[in-house]
């Protein structure tokens, strides 16, 4: 008996490490894809073509993995925080109504924020720093370049 009950603490253990801490919102999962970029007062980190490249990508969000550039990205852990106006300021150098967000608070998003992630080459994987509006508006930022997502199958 003893035996047994070793080996459940052992699997239970796996599945702890295997399953992601945090919940992404389930208006977020499904299929996206990559809008225009929004003009915001601070210096983008990519080129023009990284950002042609970002624009022509599918995102895939699933209770698991991001699903970007064609490979799949486990999700570890998601650091969540929800932001007022005034504290998306301080944090971004700008108000949130810049990238589309209407009202306050903005659910901000960091999918395994200590893991250096490359499926995408030579940038951060886009999707990974998501912003959400409480309208389900969605945003994603790749080095300073906030890029609007669109859900597959919905117009908006």
């Amino acid at each position: 008996m003893k035996t047994v009950g070793s080996v459940k603490l052992v699997l239970l253990g796996i599945m702890m490490l295997l399953l992601p801490s945090g919940s992404l919102p389930s208006g977020l999962l499904g299929k996206w894809r990559v809008g225009t970029p929004y003009d915001t007062p601070n210096p983008v980190g990519i080129t023009a073509e990284q950002e042609k490249h970002i624009r022509s990508l599918e995102i895939v969000y699933s209770p698991a993995n991001l699903h970007v550039c064609g490979k799949d990205v486990p999700i570890r852990t998601i650091e969540q925080k929800s932001l007022t106006d005034d504290q998306f300021l301080q944090a971004y150098g700008f108000f949130p109504h810049i990238i589309g967000m209407k009202q306050s608070p903005v659910l901000d998003l960091t999918i395994n924020p200590s893991d250096g992630m490359n499926a995408c080459g030579d940038f951060e994987d886009p999707g990974v720093h998501v912003l959400v509006g409480r309208d389900g508006h969605v945003v994603i930022e790749v080095a300073n370049d906030y890029l609007a997502l669109k859900k597959e199958g919905i117009n908006r």
